[in-house]
């Protein structure tokens, strides 16, 4: 059946009509993400959400994890307040599965435990839009993305010299500055954007009023870009994000020096990009490089340890792309080289543990127009690996519009994808364990009648799953490939009306998990039932903008790992509510206004951890 399935994809891809080239015109929303080339947003039939800046400023989103929050399918929970560790589930998965791009370079850190990307140190300064792509991807990017793509977009420079500045101060002495300056001419480009956050914080465990634990986050972002001919440019993008974060450790929380524990990150990503284009053919050139560095200081059973996480990631790529009358085709090649390490130091002496391998892979991608009305997109993409096994992933969608009702659309999409064990895995695997990458197999369909309603269901396995294992016979641990299937299925309802009269908006999304399994049949942590965010928006005639956010949690279990063996313990069923203000004070002179969980509302989104209080955030931007 497999090999049925790809040489019908194989046949899908070869033989659809070539023959002639025509300009294709973009719709106002563009995204990257689902083929790794510019195109609408309607001509893809991925599960695809964008957050705009506009959003993010409106809502006074600090960070990247807040501003996804609100998005259906995915749910946040965060160790603490800012800074603090960030767990993220997209339909159910954990955030190993979920591939994080910055401009295109990935943040996903293989020095971590599953190979996930810290949004707690992603603040939504200078963003232009997030992309997020839901469902399983690798068929396109490979490793990490077999539960979606989160593609965050920096601003770009537009013609001539612009630039803004911000100030934003708030609760828990919370304070920082943001700003831009870029220039534009027919030939060059160049922007330099930054960020400072700092904050006194809260306790990372509850009760938030025990003490303090700070975070501090420096962000910069430059890019330089040149026109040689209407064919030639290259664009150099460079990115660093440095923070450091006091934390409380609950596993050695009746011996730990609160004054001492803290860790500190170091984020590093380069990016050279050379585009050709000629008549209805592109190609894209990428080497990128990525390096990451986190310490971490702490005070337990031993006295103190400091534990340092490195990693490389370097990447080449050639996206080659064909634009022809209903469609585009494209074949992408791809080089990876992949390294980290972990080294854990105590009073006793130590070495560290180490791993590293490369991966190779080729794609090719279409997409169809069949008759005006029906999309055909089509995936299939070959790793190669010298440290485990080899994988093939592909993808076949199908998107109609209807005639009979103007507006109303379905769509589907079946897929494979995969997850390559990260370095932290490959240097400490279980004894006699071999690790592979996990396998994922999923399927979602969707009805939508343009934006007043949206409905997805969704159902994805997970084979050969990567888990630790501790056998407390020998009291060692390591990673292996757990025997078993994982489950995650449910479905997404979201929906937008506007009274113009009235000048409200309002929108809502909700989702529910009829399966999030582990192997043996039993629930998964930190995952919801049901999830529900709301939001109204009225508009004045005078610029000046209101809204109201309701998050709504249901049914939610943890873990409470100071029992021996771990016990369940609830965390959900609560509701938190939001307010919003911005206006424009005077010409490019902007107001934003914050207030968070209005009522108070004592709530755990991670067992044990405590969260945000009533809190008030205020911004004030300068534009030209």
């Amino acid at each position: 059946m497999k090999l049925q399935t790809l040489s019908l994809i194989t046949a899908t891809l070869l033989l659809t009509n070539t023959a002639f080239a025509e300009e294709v015109t973009l719709s106002p929303i563009d995204v990257i993400s689902t083929n790794k080339t510019e195109q609408s947003i309607e001509n893809t039939t991925s599960n695809i959400t964008v957050i705009t800046s506009e959003e993010i400023e409106e809502r006074g989103y600090q960070t990247v994890s807040q501003a996804i929050s609100s998005v259906a399918g995915i749910q946040v929970a965060n160790s603490g307040g800012l800074g603090q560790p960030t767990s993220f589930f997209v339909r159910g998965a954990d955030s190993g599965k979920v591939l994080v791009l910055l401009d295109g370079m990935r943040l996903n850190d293989p020095s971590t435990t599953n190979g996930t990307a810290l949004l707690d140190s992603l603040t939504t300064d200078n963003i232009r839009q997030i992309e997020i792509v839901k469902g399983g991807v690798s068929s396109i990017w490979g490793s990490n993305a077999s539960a979606g793509v989160i593609n965050i977009i920096t601003k770009s420079p537009k013609g001539g010299v612009h630039g803004s500045l911000g100030l934003n101060y708030g609760s828990y002495n919370t304070r920082g500055i943001d700003g831009d300056l870029s220039y534009k001419d027919e030939k060059l480009s160049a922007q330099v954007l930054a960020a400072y956050l700092k904050t006194d914080g809260f306790s990372a465990l509850a009760p938030r009023d025990a003490e303090k634990d700070g975070y501090e986050n420096k962000n910069a972002n430059l890019k330089f870009g040149y026109i040689f001919n209407e064919n030639n440019k290259v664009n150099l993008s460079y990115n660093r994000i440095k923070t450091k974060t006091k934390y409380d450790d609950m596993y050695s929380a009746a011996l730990a020096n609160d004054d001492y524990s803290h860790a500190t990150a170091d984020q590093t990503n380069y990016a050279l990009n050379y585009y050709f284009t000629r008549d209805s053919y592109s190609a894209t050139f990428t080497a990128s490089k990525g390096d990451f560095e986190r310490d971490y200081y702490t005070s337990g059973l031993y006295g103190d340890a400091h534990n340092i996480y490195k990693a490389t990631i370097k990447e080449y790529t050639l996206i080659n792309a064909y634009d022809y009358t209903g469609g585009k085709a494209i074949l992408g090649l791809e080089y990876k080289d992949i390294d980290g390490s972990n080294h854990y130091m105590t009073s006793m002496p130590s070495l560290p543990t180490q791993s590293a391998y490369t991966n190779k892979a080729v794609f090719v991608s279409n997409t169809y127009n069949l008759n005006g009305n029906t999309l055909i997109e089509t995936n299939l993409r070959y790793d190669s690996y010298d440290e485990f096994s080899n994988e093939t992933t592909y993808k076949i969608g199908l998107k109609h519009h209807h005639d009979f009702l103007k507006g109303f659309t379905t769509s589907a999409n079946y897929y494979t994808s995969y997850d390559a064990p990260s370095a932290y895995q490959l240097a400490t695997p279980a004894p006699g364990s071999l690790l592979k990458p996990s396998y994922t197999k999923g399927f979602d369909i969707s009805a939508a009648y343009k934006e007043l309603i949206s409905v997805t269901y969704f159902n994805n396995r997970v084979e050969d799953n990567i888990d630790y294992v501790f056998d407390p016979v020998t009291y060692i641990g390591g990673y292996q490939n757990v025997d078993g299937t994982s489950k995650f299925e449910g479905v997404e309802v979201k929906g937008a009306y506007t009274l113009p009269a009235l000048n409200l908006h309002f929108s809502a999304n909700y989702t529910h998990l009829f399966k999030f399994e582990k192997e043996d049949g039993t629930n998964l942590p930190r995952r919801a039932k049901d999830t529900l965010n709301g939001f109204m928006d009225y508009y004045t005639q005078n610029d000046m903008h209101f809204g109201v956010n309701a998050q709504y949690i249901g049914d939610r279990n943890d873990m409470d790992y100071a029992t021996f063996p771990p016990s369940d313990v609830a965390t959900g069923n609560y509701t938190l509510w939001n307010l919003y203000f911005d206006t424009e004070l005077m010409k490019n002179l902007k107001l934003n206004l914050t207030a968070r969980n209005i009522f108070d509302k004592a709530y755990q989104e991670v067992y044990g951890y405590a969260t945000e209080g009533r809190s008030l955030y205020a911004n004030v931007k300068y534009s030209f």
